[in-house]
């Protein structure tokens, strides 16, 4: 009776054994069994060498380190990622300004914070455009030509005066015959901070907004988004 010979296990596991940890394909109870497996089955007449025997357990313990250090790495992570929210908390309460662009509507009823249009010269057939996640116009509000300065209130509704659902939407300014670049912020009160699936958010009436979108942050909550709108116009 012949007794087929067992491919070392040096050649069916070193490749992913010496990636480093982020190879690692392996877990210790695997090789284990693997290692076990193969001192079963060796050929009697061809015995697996004392030196491959060692190769193969340092290698077994490389790959338990290299899954103990993905562990800590990710416990790492996670840690440095409740701080970094925890300390989004220091926003709550104050005056900020964020850029205007795409946006999650998360209450359409309470409605979007002032949006803030300015320019060094007088605007011409300027106006705001609201979009939804395809592309499609949902809202156009016209700016009142020879403004310099403007807050636009958008109610949350469409063209044909419908509350728009929650999700995303983008806003942007269609600067019509305005020479000038004419750019455009939400200002508000950060009401709090929502921790999502797609990472922490900032409330601001009933946007939420990303913590790379502020631009600006006041020391206290305050009116300035109506001293704007008082001193150079409101538009809805």
């Amino acid at each position: 009776m012949s007794i087929d010979s067992i491919t070392p296990l040096t050649n069916s596991t070193s490749s992913s054994a010496n990636q480093g940890p982020a190879g690692v394909k392996g877990t210790k109870d695997e090789f284990l069994r693997l290692f076990m497996a193969q001192l079963q089955h060796q050929d009697p007449f061809a015995p697996t060498s004392g030196a491959d025997m060692v190769a193969q357990l340092a290698q077994l313990s490389s790959v338990e380190q290299a899954k103990q250090t993905n562990d800590q790495l990710a416990e790492i992570a996670a840690a440095q990622s409740a701080a970094a929210s925890a300390g989004l908390s220091s926003l709550v309460g104050r005056d900020c300004s964020a850029v205007a662009g795409t946006f999650q509507l998360d209450k359409p009823a309470g409605g979007a914070p002032p949006l803030e249009i300015s320019t060094t010269g007088p605007m011409k057939g300027a106006s705001v455009v609201i979009t939804n996640a395809d592309g499609k116009e949902l809202r156009r509000i016209a700016i009142p030509d020879g403004a310099r300065a403007q807050a636009i209130q958008w109610d949350g509704k469409d063209a044909s005066g419908n509350t728009v659902p929650p999700g995303s939407y983008k806003i942007a300014v269609d600067s019509g015959q305005t020479a000038q670049a004419i750019t455009a912020q939400w200002r508000g009160p950060i009401e709090a901070v929502e921790l999502t699936s797609d990472g922490p958010r900032l409330r601001m009436g009933g946007l939420l907004l990303s913590p790379g979108d502020i631009r600006s942050i006041g020391n206290t909550t305050t009116n300035n988004s109506s001293a704007f709108a008082s001193g150079r116009g409101a538009t809805r």
